[in-house]
């Protein structure tokens, strides 16, 4: 007698898998007509609806982009000084956080992950005088248009003469924006973490601004700076630990995301470039396992609407939080997954930090 029941089995959760995306089609659907779109926003699962269909549209390649992609074509002659002092601001900032300085940039091979619509940082990182500098973006081309050539030109007349020639010794902005990959490198369409994109210690500075929350298996990302980085480089990382507004912009606390089941919210971000719920007590554990010499400050915090700057190593309550701020906590933390209501309060209130990590010399990780 023919057992049937592995076919019925089969047959309900293909069953369901088909409810649950018709399901988020009426959801979205119901979205785009005006007198729903209002009430819609107020539903939790109608957000995690519409970010599960965002991203299953990036699963499938009917779409190639990230959430959120696109902004450098629309910008314009206005938009250069705002670009100019977010690049300045990063560079000096990683800088700043990590110690280093332009006479000590003259033998590091530079990493930046994911820069986006401009090369900027890049340009600035050779200029300053690293002999060679990487930037790779999984989902950017490189930009050669009027604005970013406007751009560069600009960023180049701000520089000391010293720091002009070695600037023209990485790009050639005569008629187009080409780069001299000796010196700098622009890869596309793939991710660092592939194991042939570059050779084992091959840098000696990997950077990144607000990127590495975005990469949902960022375990293996990890391992792939570790085998990237040369014994003694540093790893430079501005993290942003918040929700990137899928919530947040619809009125739900800042820690809603952290009540959506993992298999759901998994669903809803692994393509799509949205936060991959990792905290910072991830990275202190990470970075300790790896052996590395850790200093993590605070850039954001629960309940401030402005960034700490400078970054700070201790926030200080008063100053930086108030009972407010724990309120909100304990408001929110008998809904939250059991491994998130496990943190403290001091870990939960820190929603963005600056991660410098150094690693060791020599040893098992340094080797």
């Amino acid at each position: 007698m023919t057992n049937t029941r592995p076919n019925h089995h089969r047959y309900l959760r293909r069953l369901f898998v088909a409810g649950a995306i018709v399901a988020v089609l009426v959801l979205v659907a119901l979205s785009t007509i005006g007198i729903w779109k209002p009430i819609a926003k107020r539903s939790k699962w109608f957000i995690v609806a519409t970010n599960v269909y965002q991203d299953l549209l990036r699963q499938t390649h009917l779409r190639a982009d990230q959430i959120g992609q696109g902004e450098g074509s629309r910008r314009t002659a206005a938009d250069v000084p705002r670009d100019l002092d977010a690049i300045d601001k990063t560079f000096d900032g990683y800088l700043r956080y990590s110690g280093l300085s332009g006479a000590t940039l003259g033998s590091k091979r530079v990493l930046e992950l994911g820069p986006g619509y401009n090369i900027g940082v890049a340009l600035r990182f050779a200029a300053a005088g690293a002999p060679f500098v990487s930037t790779i973006d999984k989902f950017v081309p490189l930009e050669d248009d009027a604005y970013h050539q406007m751009l560069y030109r600009s960023l180049r007349a701000r520089l000391a003469p010293n720091e002009q020639r070695r600037f023209d010794e990485a790009i050639d902005l005569e008629t187009h924006v080409a780069l001299r990959p000796e010196r700098l490198q622009y890869v596309y369409g793939r991710g660092f973490e592939e194991a042939d994109t570059y050779a084992p210690a091959s840098f000696d500075l990997i950077v990144s601004n607000a990127v590495l929350e975005e990469i949902y298996d960022i375990d293996t990302a990890f391992a792939a700076m570790d085998r990237l980085l040369r014994p003694g480089g540093s790893l430079l990382h501005k993290i942003d630990l918040r929700d990137y507004g899928m919530f947040t912009k619809n009125g739900f606390p800042a820690l809603e995301f952290l009540t959506v089941p993992d298999a759901v919210y998994q669903r809803m971000v692994q393509s799509s470039g949205q936060p991959n719920r990792r905290l910072v007590d991830y990275y202190r554990a990470k970075t300790t396992a790896l052996g590395y010499d850790t200093t993590i400050y605070t850039t954001w915090v629960l309940g401030n609407p402005k960034e700490l700057v400078p970054h700070k190593t201790n926030i200080e309550k008063g100053v930086d939080y108030s009972d407010d701020t724990t309120a909100l906590i304990q408001a929110i933390r008998p809904r939250l997954l059991p491994r998130y209501q496990q943190l403290s309060d001091a870990d939960l209130m820190v929603q963005g930090i600056y991660l410098v990590a150094r690693k060791a010399p020599g040893g098992p990780h340094g080797s």
